[in-house]
């Protein structure tokens, strides 16, 4: 009986020791996130509007690419 109840307080010491973990690291993750907002922000924005260049190009250009890359 000792062993059973030993082992069952190790192993909820575990679980919250591991949950607590988690926890705080994911505050941590979190506020890193908050901080670097605004430059993934700034890199989002520039990948859009890459993403719209070649859609107009694609578009205007799309009997050229029709011809190059045949389906």
């Amino acid at each position: 009986m000792v062993a059973f109840t030993v082992t069952a307080l190790v192993l909820v010491l575990h679980l919250f020791a591991a949950a607590l973990g988690v926890a705080v690291s994911q505050e941590r993750l979190v506020e890193r996130l908050r901080a670097s907002a605004p430059a993934v922000k700034h890199w989002g924005g520039y990948v859009l509007m890459l993403v719209g260049v070649w859609f107009v190009i694609l578009g205007t250009f799309a009997g050229t690419f029709a011809r190059i890359f045949p389906v």
